[in-house]
């Protein structure tokens, strides 16, 4: 009689045994299939070993991934300004701008515009030279950069390359702006 108590163990690890083989398959078969989604999402989005770690490559176009402090020209940015984030509309025009070679990038401070402009004098290099608000005739280089005559401005030029900090008054405080572009060949 103990025959057909082990013939009846048998059956059950028999089923154990399949039921274990069936849940691990399945475990693979969805751990594969999430490997498999996560690398085509990755691919989709452009990250990869041998890309640049701060660029995100979309179907609309490229994002770069930037510190605070490193955003948009490299220029200087006065201590305690605050980054100001564009609206929809005018992430629109930046980008159309940022395609034709335009950056701009626009910061706030509650200090006047004087202390502002006393540490941007001390702080940027030789090759700046400074603009007073109001200044005639307008230089036209602002005309192409959108710098209002009403802004103290200090405007380097190195070859085709032009770099401007614009200091606007502002209600509550001193907005900065700080571009860089290229100017267009001479025709």
């Amino acid at each position: 009689m103990p025959e057909p108590s082990s013939q009846g163990n048998s059956s059950s690890s028999k089923s154990l045994l399949w039921m274990m083989i069936a849940l691990s398959a399945g475990m693979g078969i969805l751990l594969g299939g999430g490997m498999f989604m996560a690398s085509r999402v990755i691919r989709s989005v452009g990250l990869s070993a041998s890309t640049n770690k701060d660029t995100l490559r979309v179907p609309g176009g490229s994002l770069r991934l930037q510190k605070e402090s490193e955003m948009g020209p490299g220029l200087p940015v006065f201590p305690g300004a605050t980054l100001v984030l564009p609206g929809e509309e005018a992430t629109k025009e930046a980008l159309k701008q940022a395609g034709g070679g335009l950056s701009t990038v626009l910061y706030h401070t509650a200090d006047s515009r004087a202390v502002v402009d006393n540490w941007y004098a001390s702080h940027l290099g030789p090759e700046f030279s400074r603009h007073d608000a109001g200044e005639n005739p307008l230089p036209e280089i602002f005309r192409d950069a959108q710098v209002s005559g009403s802004d103290i401005a200090f405007v380097a030029q190195r070859g085709k390359q032009v770099r401007i900090v614009a200091l606007s008054l502002d209600s509550e405080g001193t907005k900065i702006t700080l571009i860089r572009f290229d100017q267009p060949a001479a025709q």
